[in-house]
């Protein structure tokens, strides 16, 4: 089937070793776009960090970022949809947190971040302000909270985030390591909704279209489309389903698999 429209995570997935925009998927992306395919970008990554993607400035493609809390353009200087967290909400998710975990948090605004004097620094970039939770969540609007703990791994804090988090956050994951970080959103935000969104805005039957993952902030997006690709080593979370599984992302396996969508 050739697809109206292609969804792509970027890290594990569209970019290759070292977040490197692979030429083979530059070039299928390329291609994609000037048969008028709609690409999209699905991310985690927030705004501000998209620099990768310069290369495709000049085609101007859907950017789904902070796991679906912004929709925009690539070369946009504002994002056409917002969704901000509550902060009272991510509050009371941190007060109800196990206190022996001793969670640290850090938060995205629209352009910036901010982190507690126990969030790692080297996790994202230079940080642009040091406060605790409270006085973060007051300097603008959050369109994502991480939680990290370095007293369990991703696998297990993702379970009691998801519960502590209930019905007033979405909670997520989009890595894994011995120091366990979980993505809060405002509830009902994930790359599925935002890209349900968008297909509605453009006419697009989600049978129409296909995407690309490896994570759990996946997992939306991959049940709404009409076919789903997952990498090879993706999360545990995306295995066992109806999804087909690819090379890895550092072969290029999404590139060459548009490019055989596209000869359809």
């Amino acid at each position: 089937m050739r697809p109206a429209l292609i969804a792509t995570d970027l890290d594990g997935t569209f970019l290759g070793t070292g977040a490197a925009l692979l030429p083979s998927n530059l070039a299928a992306a390329r291609r994609a776009i000037q048969e008028g395919v709609i690409f999209v970008v699905a991310t985690g990554r927030p705004r501000r960090w998209l620099d990768g993607l310069q290369k495709l400035r000049d085609l101007d493609p859907v950017v789904i970022s902070s796991n679906g809390a912004v929709t925009s353009r690539l070369a946009a200087s504002h994002p056409d949809h917002l969704h901000p967290v509550k902060p009272e909400s991510a509050l009371a998710f941190a007060a109800a947190l196990p206190p022996e975990l001793e969670t640290a948090f850090a938060v995205e605004y629209e352009y910036g971040w901010g982190r507690e004097p126990d969030y790692p620094v080297g996790v994202f970039s230079a940080t642009e302000h040091e406060a605790p939770l409270e006085e973060l969540l007051r300097l603008g609007p959050v369109v994502k909270v991480l939680a990290r703990t370095r007293h369990a791994g991703t696998h297990a804090f993702a379970p009691i985030a998801l519960a502590t988090a209930g019905e007033t956050l979405q909670s997520t994951f989009s890595w894994h390591d011995a120091c366990g970080t979980v993505e809060l959103s405002a509830p009902g935000v994930t790359k599925g909704t935002a890209l349900a969104r968008l297909l509605e805005e453009l006419d697009i039957d989600p049978a129409e279209t296909v995407a690309f993952g490896d994570m759990h902030n996946d997992l939306g997006m991959l049940e709404l489309v009409g076919h789903g690709y997952v990498m090879a080593g993706a999360d545990p979370c995306l295995l066992g389903r109806e999804f087909t599984q690819l090379g890895n992302h550092y072969d290029g396996a999404v590139g060459k698999q548009i490019q055989l969508l596209l000869d359809n």
